[in-house]
Order: structure tokens, then C-alpha cells, then sequence
């Protein structure tokens, strides 16, 4: 065999080494990363979890949330109370196209039942399927609510009445770069960032950004009298 026909065979033993590699490095991080959250979770009081846990209670009659639109994985999950609050941290993995997203969710429950809704950050995409759609619920009394957030719910009534001018309002003073997604279903809020896992020594910001929305959106005059019945 001539060194031009050994070519080949030496760039798959590359690539192969290559994929070893990275799969080695992976269980290495994965490893790492869970023991860093084991650590996290009970410096801030939560039962650390693991993969021992099945999702949240989501309401079957509207499927809105990431977790219903996608089959996904749990992985490292923490849960406790916070503000009077059931909290629990994990994160997610599931597929969007050719890629594997990982990304870590806030999920809060209180005896309280939520419209179903989606409220993120909007994009040009959502500008021009507005034009043929019309999905986003607008708020005239908001206007910079209105432009910045895409909101979108089955049940438009029950959210607009959530949606109270307080809470419009402490969704406008939220820094444009903090693109958070906070969906509604059943007695569950779930809260993220397109941003991928959030790191270990990050987790107890996260954990306070997140209950903070989650305390100020259970919190909204819409929700007093809306008291969940499962």
C-alpha cells in the first residue's frame, strides 16, 4: 500500500480518535457537573434527585410548554421551597432538528390554577407570522410589553386576566437581555433562558431570578380566585 492509499485510512483513525475523544470528555463534564449540583443543592436545602424524577404536573387539556412539545430527558434535579413556593431546578434534554439542546428549567407550583401560556421574548419571526397568525395577545394600555414579548395562550380571557397592569409592568422593567420563556399549565409555572445549562455556581442566581418571577406571576390579582381543582 502506497502512502496516497493510506490516506484515507489514516483520516478515519483521526475521526475515530476524535469521537472517542469527545464522548470520553462528555461522561467526564456529565460526571463532574452532577456532583457540582449535588453540592449546590444541598448548600441551598433541596433533595437532590438526580434522574429519579418524572417531570412536573402539567395540564393535559392544552399542551403549551417545551415539555409537552418535545420527548425529553431529566437529569439533575433538585427540589425544595422556596417563598413559600415548590421549586424544582433540572435540567433538560431534548431534540430540535439534527441538534441536542440541553437547557436548565425553574419549575414552581403553588395550589393555583394557571391559564395555559407561553410568554418569551418576540423575534422578527414572530413579527411576520403575526401578519397571517395573529397569536400574540397585545395589551393597548403596555404598549412596550406589547413590542417586546410575544404572549400566546388557547385561553386568551383567562390570561389577559392574569396578565393584571402590575404584572405588565414588572415584565417591562425586566432588562431587554434577560430573555427569559415563563410558560403556564395547570398549577405549574416553568421558567428558562435559551442559554443552555446554566453552571453549578450560577444555580443559586438562577434559582432567585426565577422564583422572583415565578413569586410576582402567581402572585397576580388574576390568579386570587382561580384556585386549582385536581
Amino acid at each position: 500500500m502506497d502512502h496516497i492509499d493510506a490516506v484515507p485510512f489514516l483520516l478515519f483513525g483521526v475521526f475515530i480518535a476524535l469521537v472517542v475523544a469527545l464522548i470520553v470528555w462528555g461522561n467526564r463534564y456529565a460526571r463532574k457537573r452532577t456532583q457540582e449540583l449535588a453540592e449546590v443543592a444541598q448548600q441551598i436545602g433541596f433533595t437532590f434527585l438526580g434522574k429519579m424524577w418524572r417531570g412536573p404536573v402539567l395540564s393535559l387539556q392544552h399542551r403549551i410548554s417545551l415539555l409537552q412539545r418535545t420527548r425529553g430527558r431529566f437529569n439533575n434535579v433538585m427540589t425544595g421551597s422556596v417563598a413559600g413556593l415548590q421549586a424544582t431546578l433540572f435540567d433538560y434534554t431534548y431534540q430540535q432538528g439534527k441538534s441536542t439542546v440541553t437547557q436548565t428549567l425553574g419549575a414552581f407550583s403553588q395550589d393555583l390554577q394557571l391559564p395555559a401560556f407561553e410568554l418569551r421574548a418576540e423575534n422578527v419571526f414572530d413579527r411576520i407570522g403575526e401578519v397571517f397568525a395573529h397569536r400574540d395577545i397585545d395589551f393597548d394600555s403596555h404598549l412596550d410589553f406589547s413590542k417586546r414579548f410575544f404572549l400566546r395562550s388557547p385561553d386568551e380571557a383567562a390570561t389577559r386576566e392574569l396578565f393584571t397592569p402590575a404584572l405588565l409592568t414588572y415584565f417591562e422593567q425586566i432588562p431587554e437581555g434577560e430573555k427569559w420563556h415563563v410558560e403556564g399549565s395547570g398549577s405549574t409555572l416553568i421558567i428558562y433562558r435559551w442559554r443552555g445549562p446554566v453552571p453549578a455556581s450560577e444555580i443559586r442566581y438562577f434559582l432567585e431570578k426565577t422564583s422572583t418571577i415565578a413569586r410576582t406571576v402567581l402572585g397576580a390579582g388574576g390568579l386570587k380566585n382561580r384556585v386549582a381543582s385536581f
